[in-house]
């Protein structure tokens, strides 16, 4: 991304930070200010990643306000500076955090990933990543809790049918998805192309592939924050929620993932279609790790209800050459493009914490002796042998010796308190549906 933006017009600079759920959470600087921050950072709590999904902060031993809610420093990730052009005279600009000495600080996703890049990188192997985000148009009433397909705005009429890879739906919906377009530019976000999903205004945008997979995962939070202000700019809300309807498909993040060797070489090639002897050992040990990290690929209550038969979310843990039922998934491709597609995630996904655990997995297939299980055939949406229930997902993370070697005790302590808070908040909500069957029949 360009570091030199015109900041004459700028008044504000929103420095954001994506906490472990990847809501952005910062400051709002006067550009006065930039100066100073863009050479020393400036101070936030550590209590920014230790908050749930309602920004309720979780108490720990030795942590937050347990110990006065010390200040620690946020360093601008430079390259991710620039314009917001759905409002006007704001710039933003992404950051990480460190202790008050430099040192990282172990609860911010970033530095998660960066420590298995640099396992990587002592094999000398460079991951390629391109990411690929489903969403929702809808239309929704904060008032009612209520949500509904939008409007097309070429007609008015309310949309309903599914039709994915449909052109007429991309048409209808072409100012909002121009505008995306537009402002990916402005902010270098390298999106690549769209596409109607299956479901009524559901869409998915494509990012490029790269090597530089700390600004992938940058890109993709930038892509959903463009796609939320644009849709509230043309009257609708954006959602990433992995099943806002419950007789639709489920919303996903995608992520492809190919590995160079020093020299450049890829070395997932083969002529065979399922990939190299290394792809196969990269896709045992994601496959082997997948049921201790469900905690991040699905990381809320609604991630669940994604893992239905016959809406193209993995049931359980395989693999197969050009199948969209499983989890692992190795595309069809030419020789020198061969690569797997990881298909687990929700749509709701830190993109941090899906590179950082695909990548450890991928290292643990490359470096331990992994089973690799037989390839799936068909349907491959029976049998389920991964966790699809958020409170076993969560106890499986918290115990597991995989999680903790490539995320760190301390993160997979912390992760799982702001997890098990979000759980039980959760389950001690009384729903409207629990009214509609029981109060008067109880």
């Amino acid at each position: 991304m360009n570091t030199k933006i015109n900041l004459a017009d700028i008044r504000h600079i929103d420095a954001l930070m994506p906490d472990l759920n990847g809501v952005f959470r910062g400051k709002r600087l006067p550009v006065a200010n930039w100066s100073k921050v863009e050479g020393v950072g400036l101070q936030l709590p550590g209590t920014v990643f230790s908050t749930d999904i309602c920004g309720v902060t979780v108490n720990l031993e030795k942590e937050g306000l347990l110990i006065g809610d010390p200040d620690l420093l946020c360093i601008p990730s430079l390259s991710s500076l620039c314009e917001t052009p759905w409002f006007d005279g704001i710039a933003q600009v992404l950051m990480s955090m460190h202790h008050l000495d430099g040192e990282p600080y172990y609860g911010d996703p970033r530095h998660r990933l960066q420590s298995v890049l640099s396992q990587l990188d002592e094999l000398e192997l460079r991951p390629v990543v391109a990411l690929e985000l489903e969403f929702y148009l809808t239309e929704y009433d904060g008032a009612t809790c209520s949500v509904k397909f939008p409007r097309s705005p070429h007609n008015n009429e309310r949309e309903s049918m599914i039709q994915v890879y449909g052109m007429t739906e991309l048409w209808d919906f072409s100012g909002f998805l121009d505008e995306v377009e537009h402002c990916c530019t402005v902010q270098q976000v390298d999106a690549t192309a769209a596409s109607s999903e299956y479901a009524p205004a559901q869409f998915e945008i494509n990012l490029n592939h790269t090597s530089d997979i700390i600004a992938a995962c940058e890109q993709a939070l930038m892509l959903k924050n463009i796609v939320r202000n644009v849709a509230h700019k043309h009257g609708f809300e954006a959602t990433f929620m992995p099943k806002p309807f419950a007789d639709s498909a489920g919303s996903g993040c995608h992520v492809h993932v190919s590995v160079l060797d020093r020299s450049g070489n890829n070395i997932f090639s083969s002529e065979d279609e399922t990939g190299s002897d290394l792809l196969k050992k990269a896709i045992a040990g994601l496959l082997d790790s997948m049921p201790d990290c469900m905690a991040i690929f699905a990381p809320g209550a609604n991630s669940y209800r994604r893992f239905v038969a016959g809406n193209f979310a993995p049931l359980n843990n395989n693999w197969e050459v050009n199948n969209r039922t499983v989890a692992v998934r190795i595309p069809a491709s030419d020789v020198q493009s061969r690569r797997l597609e990881h298909r687990m995630a929700g749509a709701d996904v830190n993109p941090f914490l899906l590179c950082a655990t695909v990548l450890a997995g991928i290292h643990h297939g490359l470096t331990q002796k992994v089973h690799l299980p037989q390839r799936a055939t068909e349907n491959a949406q029976v049998d389920n042998r991964i966790p699809t229930e958020w409170s076993r997902a969560q106890t499986l993370f918290a115990d597991s010796a995989f999680c903790k070697k490539y995320l760190g005790a301390p993160f997979v302590r912390l992760f799982s308190a702001v997890k098990r808070q979000e759980f039980e908040a959760f389950n001690q909500a009384i729903t409207p549906l629990e009214l509609q069957w029981y109060l008067r029949r109880s």
